[in-house]
């Protein structure tokens, strides 16, 4: 299915205010990526050298129509100024151009004469996407100046988003089409479209004609997974974090995936979710620690205290026996129910998540490649910032190396090991074993833990919540900052787990897997979950291989051997 496409949004007016969301071109970008990547099209933008007057923009549409006369579907994105004036035969409409003048209608490209240049009628479908700058609501005028064709349009403020544009919401969908690898109905990728703009505070106008008119990408055929897409498609820059994730995974053998991947790493908005793309699409060039300590990134001080003197995490006693798991519905996801419960022996859990000094140290002592972020940010180590950016395979090593050297000091007993919690350990330590929903009781309060209702919207240096969110032994921010890898196996499958509730320790879920593309389960939320997802309870997965910037680990020992503070 080929799309013909003509854009006509003039960015700058020297007689009428400014449109934020058209400055530069910025409501098109989005659009025009889309369709030149993953769509068959032609384009034509008539920029504002075009717009000097009425009789010029009609030539230009004119001009355009001609070049994409061979095109299945043409689609016509406007935006801009709309006016309507009173005359006596009706009211008209007009799209402002770069030198138009308020109050005079001949200045402007009348709405019904635009339509007449675009020749509707002669069989080809037509889709008309209007984002349109108004006193009034003027996108229910325009719809019927286009007869027969396909119209989404939208009256927003000058200085309104562009997230809540016609044009930004058919460049998701499109995007969204893409990504499942299907073909649309026009009503129907249009209908979604609409549901997007009102779910942004849009109040859209929806025409549609009788045209059976369908659209494909280039990449029919291959679909992602529902909840990639989900993730990806996501208004919130966390759920597209984790789509980062699993595009990297699919990258290597998913050409789409590569494209999406690329595309969040050069286009998206949230400037965490671009670097973290960035830093996926070229997972070979993690730093060396010799590389950022000669380049100045991690200072010598730190780097000679991490040789001499190791940090460490504190482990603190849990006592183990029968402890609740899991919920009952409503609450929360199939894979977390039912509540049930099961005898865990005492074990210790470390007060907080391992920090990039305590990182350092195993870095120091072992080698091995760095956390990627940890080259472009030499303020980490301000605050002593919890590590994130390590794989399950990372935190592993790190378990392994800490065993070693408390053996050495005579920390932990012979025989006695580190290791990442188990995720009933871990839902034991943040429910204090009866089954809470947060180590501080059952009600939600984001001024106990850093999640998106908080507002930090970043990682944050561990206790800033403490000792109020603290469970009941002293660990702290169990909830939300970053999420915490367990060694429980989830299984292969991104969305339906191998091992589910009720939790059974002697299934092989704590056994590490030995297959490719094993998933661990991860727990406890980040900064960018909602309040709903961020508890004791909720059952997540990343690849082991998967590093990402909300993902860090606490340590967790069996009870005997020496106390470690």
């Amino acid at each position: 299915m080929s799309i013909g496409a003509i854009f006509i949004a003039p960015t700058t007016y020297r007689n009428l205010p400014a449109i934020g969301w058209a400055a530069h071109g910025d409501v098109q970008a989005e659009l025009l990526w889309q369709l030149g990547q993953r769509f068959d099209s032609k384009i034509i933008v008539i920029g504002d050298r075009r717009l000097g007057s009425p009789a010029a923009a009609r030539r230009a549409v004119d001009d355009a129509r001609k070049a994409l006369d061979g095109r299945a579907v043409l689609l016509v994105c406007l935006a801009g100024h709309v006016v309507e004036f009173a005359r006596r035969d009706g009211l008209i409409t007009a799209l402002a151009l770069p030198g138009s003048v308020s109050g005079r209608p001949t200045s402007m490209l009348r709405i019904d004469e635009l339509s007449a240049a675009l020749r509707l009628g002669e069989g080809k479908p037509v889709i008309v996407c209007a984002d349109l700058v108004s006193p009034r609501d003027t996108a229910g005028t325009v719809a019927p100046a286009f007869t027969g064709a396909f119209v989404l349009a939208s009256r927003s403020a000058a200085d309104a988003w562009p997230e809540s544009t016609c044009h930004d919401a058919l460049a998701a969908v499109l995007g969204g089409l893409a990504a499942s690898g299907t073909e649309q109905s026009v009503p129907q990728l249009l209908d979604v479209a609409q549901q997007r703009i009102v779910a942004a505070g849009g109040r859209p106008h929806l025409t549609v004609c009788a045209s059976p008119a369908v659209v494909r990408s280039r990449f029919i055929g291959e679909q992602l997974p529902d909840y990639v897409r989900e993730d990806l498609s996501s208004p919130d820059p966390g759920s597209r974090l984790d789509a980062v994730t699993e595009l990297a995974a699919l990258a290597p053998s998913t050409p789409f995936a590569r494209d999406s991947l690329l595309r969040l790493a050069t286009r998206d908005r949230a400037e965490a979710v671009r670097g973290y793309a960035d830093t996926m699409s070229r997972q070979d060039r993690q730093p060396s620690l010799r590389q950022l300590l000669t380049g100045g990134v991690v200072p010598c001080d730190i780097h000679e205290a991490a040789l001499k003197e190791p940090a460490v995490p504190e482990l603190l006693p849990h006592g183990g026996g029968d402890v609740v798991l899991g919920v009952d519905a409503p609450d929360g996801q199939d894979d977390c129910r039912p509540r049930h419960s099961v005898r865990l022996q005492p074990y210790r859990l470390a007060r907080t998540v391992v920090t990039n000094r305590q990182y350092l140290a195993f870095l120091a002592a072992e080698g091995g490649p760095c956390p990627d972020h940890w080259q472009a940010d030499n303020s980490l180590w301000l605050d002593d910032l919890p590590v994130v950016m390590v794989s399950w395979l990372d935190a592993s090593r790190y378990c392994a190396w800490l065993t070693r050297h408390w053996h050495h000091t005579g920390a932990l007993a012979p025989g006695q090991r580190i290791t990442l919690p188990s995720e009933a350990e871990w839902e034991a330590a943040a429910s204090n074993g009866y089954g809470q929903r947060h180590p501080w009781g059952d009600i939600a309060d984001p001024r106990r833990a850093n999640i998106r209702a908080t507002g930090i919207g970043a990682v944050v240096a561990s206790g800033q919540f403490s000792p109020q969110s603290d469970n009941e032994p002293g660990c702290q921010d169990l909830i939300g900052n970053v999420w915490e890898w367990t060694r429980s196996l989830w299984g292969h499958s991104g969305h339906q787990p191998t091992f589910g509730y009720p939790y059974q320790p002697d299934d092989g879920r704590e056994a590490a897997s030995t297959r490719p593309g094993g998933r661990y389960v991860i727990r406890g939320g980040a900064f960018y979950y909602a309040t709903e997802c961020a508890n004791s309870f909720t059952r997540n997965r990343m690849l082991a291989t998967d590093r990402h910037p909300a993902g860090g680990f606490r340590v967790a020992s069996t009870s005997a051997g020496k106390k470690k503070s």
